[in-house]
């Protein structure tokens, strides 16, 4: 029986020992309750992303099946069948419109114009929407006061001369989606490196002619770029301080030893390095 009662009195201690746990072991679930707060900070915060990357998508994705051979006036900016195609403004930043209305429909911009900005000694600034594709043919062509460009994300091709004489224009981010650079696109322009990126396939003829101030060029592609010359022009030619042409490390000796591309044969390096 004492056994048995001492049994008991040491059963009824444990039970009580579990009992005064308790209180601790809620106080630790109220504790991690706490973070609900912090996790409700996290979720509006992830909505808010979400919620801008829907908005660049919307960007991005204006329709481009116009048609209707109307031509629409927003800002100064003149569009039609998804072509900029008249600017009457006298602004020294061109802000391009990210679309059009016709008929209730939102049209995005794909193209501007040959020759629009021919000449336009105003323009200091250019901001383009990613939707336009090309920049046609001497677009830009003598904008001398040219300083500052920002190029549709989704651009594929840079139109011959389209920036030929912009004396001013120091500093070029080609976009990734880029695959050819027509002829003369930056004759005697003031850049001072340039960054081809990888999906270029076609560097024109003379296209950084005269580019007195250039010093670096990066060309990713991982073949050798076509190109073409004369006895006159070159990619590069009356580039008098260009001093480094980094290509992949594997086509370094392919473009040293090319028929077109050896001209500039002791400037080839290997891209390589943090920042190459």
């Amino acid at each position: 029986m004492i056994n048995n009662f001492n049994l008991n009195e040491k059963l009824k201690e444990k039970t009580a020992k579990i009992d005064e746990k308790t209180p601790k072991n809620a106080e630790k679930v109220a504790t991690k309750t706490i973070s609900w707060g912090e996790l409700l900070i996290i979720c509006c915060a992830s909505v808010f992303f979400l919620f801008a990357l829907v908005s660049r998508v919307v960007y991005e994705t204006y329709r481009t099946d116009d048609t209707s051979n109307t031509a629409v006036v927003v800002e100064g900016f003149t569009f039609k069948n998804n072509v900029l195609i008249g600017y009457s403004g006298n602004d020294t930043i061109i802000n391009i419109p990210t679309h059009y209305t016709v008929n209730g429909e939102d049209y995005g911009v794909t193209q501007i114009k040959d020759n629009l900005f021919y000449n336009n000694s105003t323009i200091e600034q250019v901001i383009m929407p990613n939707q336009i594709t090309r920049i046609g043919l001497f677009v830009f062509r003598e904008c001398r006061n040219l300083r500052s460009l920002t190029l549709s994300d989704s651009l594929e091709s840079l139109g011959d001369s389209c920036f030929w004489n912009c004396v001013s224009l120091e500093e070029v981010h080609l976009p990734a989606n880029l695959k050819k650079i027509e002829p003369y696109a930056f004759w005697n322009t003031s850049i001072k490196t340039i960054d081809i990126p990888a999906n270029v396939e076609s560097i024109g003829l003379g296209a950084f002619n005269r580019c007195s101030k250039l010093e670096t060029v990066y060309i990713r592609h991982d073949s050798v770029v076509r190109t073409s010359m004369t006895e006159v022009y070159q990619t590069f030619s009356n580039c008098p301080n260009l001093q480094t042409i980094y290509v992949p490390a594997e086509l370094v000796e392919q473009y040293k030893t090319h028929n077109l591309w050896s001209l500039y044969s002791d400037k080839f390096q290997p891209i390589g390095g943090v920042n190459a």
